[in-house]
Protein backbone atom coordinates (compact mmCIF):
# COMPACT_ATOMS: atom_id res chain seq x y z
CA UNK A 1 0.00 0.00 0.00
CA UNK A 2 1.24 3.14 -1.15
CA UNK A 3 1.28 6.46 0.70
CA UNK A 4 1.09 9.46 -1.17
CA UNK A 5 2.64 12.34 0.26
CA UNK A 6 1.04 16.30 -0.36
CA UNK A 7 3.33 17.50 -3.07
CA UNK A 8 5.47 20.41 -1.80
CA UNK A 9 5.58 23.57 -4.23
CA UNK A 10 8.35 26.33 -3.77
CA UNK A 11 7.26 29.85 -4.31
CA UNK A 12 10.44 32.48 -5.15
CA UNK A 13 9.00 35.74 -4.96
CA UNK A 14 11.74 38.88 -6.00
CA UNK A 15 11.06 42.00 -4.16
CA UNK A 16 11.02 45.10 -5.71
CA UNK A 17 14.31 46.73 -4.48
CA UNK A 18 15.64 43.00 -5.54
CA UNK A 19 14.80 43.93 -8.97
CA UNK A 20 17.41 45.31 -10.12
CA UNK A 21 20.14 43.46 -8.59
CA UNK A 22 18.54 40.15 -10.34
CA UNK A 23 18.99 41.89 -13.66
CA UNK A 24 22.42 42.48 -12.84
CA UNK A 25 22.99 39.09 -11.77
CA UNK A 26 21.65 37.55 -14.88
CA UNK A 27 23.12 39.73 -17.58
CA UNK A 28 26.46 38.85 -15.58
CA UNK A 29 25.80 35.30 -15.95
CA UNK A 30 25.10 35.73 -19.69
CA UNK A 31 27.99 37.86 -20.93
CA UNK A 32 30.18 35.71 -18.62
CA UNK A 33 29.58 31.96 -19.52
CA UNK A 34 30.75 33.18 -23.18
CA UNK A 35 33.86 35.01 -21.65
CA UNK A 36 37.17 33.06 -21.05
CA UNK A 37 37.91 32.07 -17.07
CA UNK A 38 39.80 34.47 -15.48
CA UNK A 39 40.33 37.96 -15.38
CA UNK A 40 40.58 39.77 -19.13
CA UNK A 41 42.41 42.32 -20.15
CA UNK A 42 40.89 45.15 -22.68
CA UNK A 43 41.61 47.15 -25.44
CA UNK A 44 41.53 50.30 -23.35
CA UNK A 45 42.27 52.63 -26.32
CA UNK A 46 38.91 50.99 -28.11
CA UNK A 47 36.94 51.05 -24.76
CA UNK A 48 37.44 54.66 -24.53
CA UNK A 49 36.56 55.41 -27.68
CA UNK A 50 33.28 53.37 -27.22
CA UNK A 51 32.05 54.60 -24.01
CA UNK A 52 32.95 57.99 -24.71
CA UNK A 53 31.06 57.95 -27.14
CA UNK A 54 27.95 57.21 -25.34
CA UNK A 55 28.69 59.61 -22.47
CA UNK A 56 28.52 62.22 -24.83
CA UNK A 57 25.92 60.97 -27.05
CA UNK A 58 23.46 60.74 -24.21
CA UNK A 59 24.70 64.37 -22.63
CA UNK A 60 25.72 66.35 -25.65
CA UNK A 61 22.20 67.68 -26.07
CA UNK A 62 22.53 69.05 -22.77
CA UNK A 63 25.88 70.34 -23.49
CA UNK A 64 25.71 72.31 -26.86
CA UNK A 65 21.50 72.67 -27.02
CA UNK A 66 21.92 76.27 -25.54
CA UNK A 67 24.51 77.47 -27.61
CA UNK A 68 22.27 76.81 -30.55
CA UNK A 69 19.05 78.11 -29.30
CA UNK A 70 20.30 81.43 -27.82
CA UNK A 71 22.11 81.70 -30.74
CA UNK A 72 18.92 81.30 -33.26
CA UNK A 73 16.70 82.82 -30.98
CA UNK A 74 18.41 86.37 -31.11
CA UNK A 75 18.83 86.05 -35.04
CA UNK A 76 15.42 84.96 -35.56
CA UNK A 77 14.42 88.56 -34.04
CA UNK A 78 14.00 92.48 -35.59
CA UNK A 79 11.95 91.04 -38.26
CA UNK A 80 9.47 94.37 -38.07
CA UNK A 81 10.26 97.56 -36.20
CA UNK A 82 6.87 98.92 -38.01
CA UNK A 83 3.08 97.98 -39.40
CA UNK A 84 2.58 100.51 -41.70
CA UNK A 85 2.66 99.60 -45.71
CA UNK A 86 1.39 101.68 -48.29
CA UNK A 87 -1.97 101.26 -49.44
CA UNK A 88 -1.21 101.70 -52.89
CA UNK A 89 0.88 99.63 -54.83
CA UNK A 90 4.59 101.16 -55.76
CA UNK A 91 7.70 99.77 -55.91
CA UNK A 92 10.52 100.40 -53.58
CA UNK A 93 13.64 98.99 -51.50
CA UNK A 94 15.02 99.74 -48.16
CA UNK A 95 18.26 97.87 -47.03
CA UNK A 96 18.75 98.32 -43.19
CA UNK A 97 21.48 96.33 -40.80
CA UNK A 98 19.64 94.67 -37.79
CA UNK A 99 22.03 93.59 -34.23
CA UNK A 100 20.16 91.20 -31.70
CA UNK A 101 21.85 90.61 -28.27
CA UNK A 102 20.13 87.25 -27.11
CA UNK A 103 20.75 86.42 -22.84
CA UNK A 104 21.55 83.13 -22.04
CA UNK A 105 19.05 82.20 -18.77
CA UNK A 106 21.08 80.97 -15.79
CA UNK A 107 19.54 77.18 -16.43
CA UNK A 108 21.28 77.36 -19.71
CA UNK A 109 24.68 77.52 -18.25
CA UNK A 110 24.71 74.02 -15.82
CA UNK A 111 22.59 70.68 -16.87
CA UNK A 112 22.28 66.93 -15.18
CA UNK A 113 25.16 64.73 -16.85
CA UNK A 114 23.73 61.34 -16.96
CA UNK A 115 26.53 58.17 -16.96
CA UNK A 116 24.79 55.35 -19.20
CA UNK A 117 25.05 52.26 -18.28
CA UNK A 118 22.12 49.72 -20.31
CA UNK A 119 23.80 47.10 -21.93
CA UNK A 120 24.64 47.35 -25.77
CA UNK A 121 23.07 44.52 -27.95
CA UNK A 122 25.34 42.63 -29.61
CA UNK A 123 24.76 41.30 -32.69
CA UNK A 124 28.27 40.02 -33.85
CA UNK A 125 29.31 36.05 -34.49
CA UNK A 126 30.55 35.00 -30.85
CA UNK A 127 34.96 35.08 -30.27
CA UNK A 128 35.20 37.51 -33.24
CA UNK A 129 36.61 40.99 -32.50
CA UNK A 130 33.55 43.13 -32.96
CA UNK A 131 32.08 40.72 -31.07
CA UNK A 132 34.60 40.88 -28.01
CA UNK A 133 34.45 44.78 -28.51
CA UNK A 134 31.03 44.84 -27.56
CA UNK A 135 31.68 42.65 -25.06
CA UNK A 136 34.27 44.50 -23.32
CA UNK A 137 31.97 47.66 -23.31
CA UNK A 138 28.95 45.77 -21.50
CA UNK A 139 31.18 44.09 -18.82
CA UNK A 140 32.82 47.69 -18.48
CA UNK A 141 29.40 48.79 -17.71
CA UNK A 142 28.34 46.24 -15.77
CA UNK A 143 31.09 46.96 -13.34
CA UNK A 144 29.92 50.21 -13.17
CA UNK A 145 26.26 49.62 -12.53
CA UNK A 146 27.45 47.41 -9.61
CA UNK A 147 29.41 49.87 -8.16
CA UNK A 148 26.26 52.56 -7.85
CA UNK A 149 24.28 50.18 -6.46
CA UNK A 150 27.08 49.31 -4.10
CA UNK A 151 27.14 52.97 -3.66
CA UNK A 152 30.89 53.79 -4.95
CA UNK A 153 29.74 55.22 -7.82
CA UNK A 154 27.56 58.41 -8.54
CA UNK A 155 25.85 58.23 -11.93
CA UNK A 156 24.08 61.44 -12.51
CA UNK A 157 26.45 65.30 -11.77
CA UNK A 158 26.27 68.47 -12.29
CA UNK A 159 27.93 70.14 -14.87
CA UNK A 160 28.75 73.17 -17.32
CA UNK A 161 26.86 73.49 -20.73
CA UNK A 162 29.08 75.58 -23.69
CA UNK A 163 27.72 78.22 -21.69
CA UNK A 164 28.66 77.40 -18.34
CA UNK A 165 32.11 77.62 -16.26
CA UNK A 166 34.43 74.57 -15.22
CA UNK A 167 33.00 71.00 -16.03
CA UNK A 168 32.99 68.42 -13.93
CA UNK A 169 33.24 64.20 -14.53
CA UNK A 170 32.26 60.57 -13.61
CA UNK A 171 34.73 59.13 -11.29
CA UNK A 172 36.03 55.86 -12.41
CA UNK A 173 35.45 53.54 -8.95
CA UNK A 174 38.94 52.02 -9.53
CA UNK A 175 39.79 50.71 -6.02
CA UNK A 176 36.00 49.65 -5.69
CA UNK A 177 36.71 47.81 -9.26
CA UNK A 178 40.01 46.39 -7.91
CA UNK A 179 38.45 44.78 -4.70
CA UNK A 180 35.39 43.41 -6.27
CA UNK A 181 35.05 42.73 -9.95
CA UNK A 182 37.12 39.78 -11.03
CA UNK A 183 36.55 39.48 -14.55
CA UNK A 184 38.86 42.97 -15.44
CA UNK A 185 42.18 42.71 -15.05
CA UNK A 186 44.65 45.32 -12.70
CA UNK A 187 46.95 46.11 -16.34
CA UNK A 188 42.85 47.17 -17.78
CA UNK A 189 42.42 49.41 -14.35
CA UNK A 190 45.73 50.88 -14.93
CA UNK A 191 45.11 52.15 -18.40
CA UNK A 192 41.40 54.01 -17.25
CA UNK A 193 41.75 57.65 -16.35
CA UNK A 194 40.38 58.03 -13.21
CA UNK A 195 37.72 60.24 -13.98
CA UNK A 196 36.12 60.70 -17.33
CA UNK A 197 35.56 64.43 -17.76
CA UNK A 198 33.25 66.57 -19.21
CA UNK A 199 33.85 69.33 -20.97
CA UNK A 200 34.40 73.16 -19.61
CA UNK A 201 32.38 75.93 -21.09
CA UNK A 202 32.93 79.21 -21.91
CA UNK A 203 31.39 81.29 -18.89
CA UNK A 204 29.31 83.51 -21.15
CA UNK A 205 25.88 85.29 -20.37
CA UNK A 206 25.15 86.76 -24.14
CA UNK A 207 25.56 86.18 -27.60
CA UNK A 208 25.59 88.32 -30.83
CA UNK A 209 24.17 88.37 -34.57
CA UNK A 210 23.92 90.69 -37.20
CA UNK A 211 21.63 90.72 -39.95
CA UNK A 212 21.29 92.51 -42.99
CA UNK A 213 17.54 92.84 -43.96
CA UNK A 214 15.94 93.61 -47.99
CA UNK A 215 12.48 94.94 -47.97
CA UNK A 216 10.75 94.86 -51.05
CA UNK A 217 6.81 96.42 -51.69
CA UNK A 218 4.60 96.85 -51.80
CA UNK A 219 1.59 94.18 -53.96
CA UNK A 220 -1.77 94.55 -52.24
CA UNK A 221 -0.67 95.71 -48.52
CA UNK A 222 1.87 93.04 -48.72
CA UNK A 223 6.02 93.38 -48.74
CA UNK A 224 8.76 91.04 -48.92
CA UNK A 225 11.45 90.27 -46.86
CA UNK A 226 14.90 89.00 -47.65
CA UNK A 227 17.58 87.90 -44.97
CA UNK A 228 21.19 86.58 -45.96
CA UNK A 229 24.63 86.21 -43.83
CA UNK A 230 27.60 84.14 -45.41
CA UNK A 231 29.87 82.33 -42.86
CA UNK A 232 30.89 84.69 -40.75
CA UNK A 233 32.26 84.66 -37.47
CA UNK A 234 30.61 87.27 -34.92
CA UNK A 235 31.29 85.71 -31.65
CA UNK A 236 34.15 83.36 -31.32
CA UNK A 237 32.42 81.12 -28.37
CA UNK A 238 29.76 80.64 -31.16
CA UNK A 239 31.91 79.84 -34.26
CA UNK A 240 30.91 80.28 -38.05
CA UNK A 241 27.28 81.66 -38.65
CA UNK A 242 25.83 81.77 -41.49
CA UNK A 243 22.09 82.61 -41.95
CA UNK A 244 19.20 83.30 -44.67
CA UNK A 245 15.51 83.86 -44.82
CA UNK A 246 12.38 85.27 -45.74
CA UNK A 247 9.09 86.95 -44.82
CA UNK A 248 5.74 88.26 -46.03
CA UNK A 249 4.34 91.09 -44.44
CA UNK A 250 0.94 92.12 -44.85
CA UNK A 251 -0.67 95.73 -43.18
CA UNK A 252 -4.41 94.67 -42.85
CA UNK A 253 -5.74 97.94 -41.42
CA UNK A 254 -5.04 99.13 -45.19
CA UNK A 255 -8.65 97.61 -45.59
CA UNK A 256 -10.36 99.78 -43.74
CA UNK A 257 -10.81 104.04 -44.26
CA UNK A 258 -8.48 105.92 -41.13
CA UNK A 259 -7.41 103.21 -39.59
CA UNK A 260 -6.78 104.87 -35.75
CA UNK A 261 -3.04 102.72 -36.31
CA UNK A 262 -1.42 100.27 -38.56
CA UNK A 263 -1.32 96.62 -37.94
CA UNK A 264 0.16 93.58 -40.21
CA UNK A 265 0.65 90.08 -39.88
CA UNK A 266 4.10 88.49 -40.78
CA UNK A 267 5.05 84.92 -41.63
CA UNK A 268 8.65 83.99 -41.82
CA UNK A 269 10.96 80.84 -42.26
CA UNK A 270 14.72 81.40 -41.84
CA UNK A 271 17.67 78.35 -41.87
CA UNK A 272 21.10 79.11 -39.95
CA UNK A 273 24.26 76.85 -39.96
CA UNK A 274 26.77 76.87 -36.88
CA UNK A 275 30.20 75.57 -37.30
CA UNK A 276 32.39 76.11 -33.93
CA UNK A 277 35.03 74.28 -32.23
CA UNK A 278 34.76 74.19 -28.01
CA UNK A 279 37.68 73.93 -25.58
CA UNK A 280 41.57 72.94 -26.04
CA UNK A 281 40.13 69.37 -27.29
CA UNK A 282 38.59 71.53 -30.12
CA UNK A 283 35.19 69.53 -30.07
CA UNK A 284 33.22 70.30 -33.18
CA UNK A 285 29.52 71.26 -33.59
CA UNK A 286 28.19 71.54 -36.69
CA UNK A 287 24.24 72.87 -36.85
CA UNK A 288 21.48 73.23 -39.55
CA UNK A 289 18.76 74.96 -37.59
CA UNK A 290 14.94 75.82 -39.39
CA UNK A 291 12.80 79.01 -37.83
CA UNK A 292 9.42 79.35 -38.29
CA UNK A 293 7.94 82.86 -36.95
CA UNK A 294 4.55 84.12 -37.35
CA UNK A 295 3.49 87.11 -35.36
CA UNK A 296 1.04 89.81 -35.14
CA UNK A 297 2.26 93.80 -35.01
CA UNK A 298 1.20 97.51 -34.43
CA UNK A 299 2.37 101.11 -34.74
CA UNK A 300 1.38 104.26 -34.46
CA UNK A 301 3.27 107.01 -35.95
CA UNK A 302 3.08 110.99 -35.01
CA UNK A 303 5.90 113.04 -37.37
CA UNK A 304 8.79 111.35 -36.84
CA UNK A 305 8.33 109.12 -34.43
CA UNK A 306 6.75 105.64 -34.50
CA UNK A 307 6.25 103.12 -31.24
CA UNK A 308 5.39 99.54 -32.29
CA UNK A 309 4.22 96.24 -30.34
CA UNK A 310 4.21 93.13 -31.02
CA UNK A 311 3.61 88.94 -30.21
CA UNK A 312 5.05 86.13 -32.18
CA UNK A 313 4.92 82.54 -32.20
CA UNK A 314 8.33 81.31 -33.04
CA UNK A 315 9.38 77.11 -33.41
CA UNK A 316 13.05 76.16 -33.94
CA UNK A 317 14.47 72.64 -34.95
CA UNK A 318 17.77 71.78 -35.11
CA UNK A 319 19.83 68.28 -36.67
CA UNK A 320 23.56 68.55 -35.25
CA UNK A 321 26.53 66.38 -35.60
CA UNK A 322 29.14 67.11 -31.89
CA UNK A 323 33.06 65.70 -32.82
CA UNK A 324 35.19 65.00 -29.98
CA UNK A 325 38.10 63.59 -28.72
CA UNK A 326 39.22 63.09 -24.63
CA UNK A 327 39.98 66.03 -22.59
CA UNK A 328 43.75 66.98 -21.88
CA UNK A 329 43.78 66.05 -18.31
CA UNK A 330 42.61 62.50 -19.15
CA UNK A 331 45.00 61.91 -22.20
CA UNK A 332 47.88 63.62 -19.83
CA UNK A 333 47.01 60.64 -17.46
CA UNK A 334 46.76 57.97 -19.67
CA UNK A 335 49.44 58.90 -22.38
CA UNK A 336 47.16 58.43 -25.60
CA UNK A 337 44.15 60.01 -26.96
CA UNK A 338 41.00 58.49 -28.69
CA UNK A 339 40.21 58.70 -32.33
CA UNK A 340 38.13 61.08 -32.92
CA UNK A 341 33.99 60.27 -32.05
CA UNK A 342 31.14 61.70 -33.87
CA UNK A 343 27.57 61.68 -32.03
CA UNK A 344 24.26 63.18 -33.94
CA UNK A 345 21.84 66.05 -31.58
CA UNK A 346 18.38 66.95 -32.52
CA UNK A 347 16.76 70.03 -30.90
CA UNK A 348 13.49 71.33 -30.59
CA UNK A 349 12.19 74.86 -28.65
CA UNK A 350 8.85 77.05 -29.44
CA UNK A 351 8.23 80.34 -27.78
CA UNK A 352 5.76 83.05 -27.37
CA UNK A 353 7.51 86.83 -27.67
CA UNK A 354 5.74 90.09 -27.11
CA UNK A 355 8.03 92.99 -28.05
CA UNK A 356 8.10 96.36 -27.72
CA UNK A 357 10.09 98.94 -29.83
CA UNK A 358 10.30 102.44 -30.80
CA UNK A 359 11.66 104.04 -34.39
CA UNK A 360 12.79 107.23 -35.73
CA UNK A 361 12.09 108.54 -38.82
CA UNK A 362 14.61 111.09 -40.83
CA UNK A 363 13.39 111.34 -44.13
CA UNK A 364 14.36 108.14 -46.22
CA UNK A 365 16.69 107.18 -42.95
CA UNK A 366 15.43 105.46 -40.00
CA UNK A 367 16.65 104.00 -36.82
CA UNK A 368 15.03 101.57 -34.09
CA UNK A 369 15.48 99.59 -31.00
CA UNK A 370 13.54 97.17 -29.26
CA UNK A 371 13.14 94.59 -26.68
CA UNK A 372 11.82 90.85 -26.55
CA UNK A 373 10.40 89.37 -23.72
CA UNK A 374 10.12 85.47 -23.92
CA UNK A 375 11.80 82.74 -22.18
CA UNK A 376 15.14 84.57 -23.01
CA UNK A 377 15.35 88.61 -23.49
CA UNK A 378 16.70 89.80 -26.78
CA UNK A 379 18.02 93.40 -27.43
CA UNK A 380 17.84 94.70 -30.72
CA UNK A 381 18.41 97.55 -32.89
CA UNK A 382 19.13 98.69 -36.56
CA UNK A 383 19.56 101.24 -38.93
CA UNK A 384 17.92 101.69 -42.62
CA UNK A 385 17.63 103.35 -45.92
CA UNK A 386 14.73 103.06 -48.40
CA UNK A 387 15.09 103.99 -52.15
CA UNK A 388 12.36 105.02 -54.32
Amino acid sequence: MQTHLPRATLRLRILPHHARFARLFFMAFIVLARVPAGAQSFNTKALLEDYSREIFETNAAGFMGPLVIVANVGANDALYNSAYVPATNGFYVRLSVRSMYATVLESERTYTAHLPLEQKNNPHPVGSAEWWRVTQLNLFKLSLSQAAQDGALETDVETATVFGGQGSGFVVPKEWMRENISYIDSATLAGLPSELTLTNGTNQNMVFAAVPQITVGSLYNTELDLRFVPPVVFDPNVGKFSFYGAALKHAFTNWFRDPPFDAAVQVAFQRSQIENEVGVTKARLEARTNLFTVNLHISKRWSWAEPYVGVSYETLNSDASYTFTLPQSIKDEIGYDIDPQTVPVSLSDQAIKATVGFTAHLGPLMAFVSAGFAKHMIYSGGVGYRFE
